[in-house]
């Protein structure tokens, strides 16, 4: 058996022992039939030959699939890698879920529980499916509203519905399927500590330069150069954001180089230079009312050992090595912050009394 087998095995035998407690448990409370048994009985014996998930929800489709090396990837973000973690999860979470009671059969009721047409335009549901190695369909389910209040081991439940069956369920057990890339894709870009931060450079597309900096670590803010006569920051913290940028910098999806163009005459930049002299750029675009950026990193000549023992130069091989012919859009916050102007920052100095 593979490691990766023995590691889905591990999940499957806590399956099974919550289980058998919940089948003590099953058939208490509600206002449905009270049934009991698993929702996919064959799965548990199927999960380590599922390669392929499925998730779609209105006009959004996440397809994530698994190759030879057990290494999962998300074909709707060119192949980015996801975590193998995140998609094992709901793999297993499905064949961890149980019957709990029967609910409606009016269609028209369907959307209070989230079960509906998962294609309809205001849809809350979601259809998961799984396919194994040899492309038959394991798994095909509507998924809907989540409960928290159930009796017996498992607290948490969920509404169900089969594709073609007008029957619906409250399922007990866990079950998470995020309807956006960030809730699957390995999210790392860049992750420098403000503290580590020397210096921050924006150059807005019009020419227009915003540097933070923070000579000595133990000054509280970071100073923002250029300040007008007259003029003073507004917020002390404003300058600290824009250093703060690449601090556990994640992204919220990703695609190939060449999905935005840095050639379109609206590009920014914008250069993070840390106390130990790595050096990290980013080319920034709009798209869709979003900040898409390509990163790089480089060593300046003659840099000094981090404190944990690791050179400029091999921290931007490894930073590289994640980054290169990519290009990621960046969570909203983020994004902001590289489009800070100096008037923006600042407000008329109080004149001395």
């Amino acid at each position: 058996m593979t490691p990766k087998g023995i590691k889905l095995m591990g999940a499957i035998t806590a399956i099974v022992v919550l289980g058998a407690g919940y089948s003590l448990n099953a058939n208490r409370a509600g206002s449905g039939d009270e049934i009991s048994g698993a929702v996919f009985p064959d799965l548990i014996e199927k999960i380590n030959s599922i390669n392929k998930v499925s998730i779609e929800q209105r006009d959004k489709t996440f397809t994530m699939v698994r190759d030879g090396q057990g290494k999962w990837s998300l074909n709707e973000s060119d192949g980015y890698a996801v975590s193998a973690k995140a998609a094992e999860k709901v793999v297993v979470q499905l064949a961890d879920l149980n019957y709990y009671e029967t609910k409606t059969k009016k269609p028209d009721l369907y959307a209070r529980l989230h079960v509906e047409n998962p294609k309809e335009k205001e849809s809350q549901a979601r259809q998961i499916q799984l396919f194994d190695s040899t492309g038959k369909k394991r798994v095909d389910l509507i998924a809907g509203r989540k409960r928290h209040n159930l009796v017996g081991v498992r607290k948490q439940g969920v509404y169900i519905r089969k594709p073609g069956n007008d029957q619906t369920w409250l399922a007990a057990g866990e079950l998470s399927a995020e309807v956006k890339p960030s809730g699957w894709l390995k999210r790392k870009i860049v992750d420098i500590k403000e503290k580590d931060v020397l210096r921050a450079t924006l150059t807005h597309h019009d020419g227009e330069v915003i540097q933070v900096s923070k000579e000595d670590p133990k000054a509280r803010n970071f100073t923002l150069h250029g300040i007008p006569s007259g003029k003073e920051v507004e917020y002390a913290t404003d300058p600290d954001n824009i250093a703060a940028v690449v601090d556990q910098l994640e992204l919220d999806d990703v695609r190939k180089a060449g999905y935005v163009d840095f050639a379109n005459g609206k590009t920014a930049l914008a250069e993070f230079v840390t106390r130990d002299s790595l050096q990290v750029r980013f080319r920034i675009v709009e798209k869709d009312g979003a900040q898409w950026v390509d990163v790089e990193a480089l060593a300046i000549h003659g840099a000094p050992a981090s404190k944990d023992g690791k050179r400029a130069e091999e921290r931007a091989k490894e930073i590289n090595a994640r980054v290169k012919g990519w290009v990621y859009q960046l969570p909203s916050f983020k994004g902001s912050r590289l489009k800070r102007r100096m008037a923006e920052m600042l407000k008329d100095k109080k004149p001395k009394s």
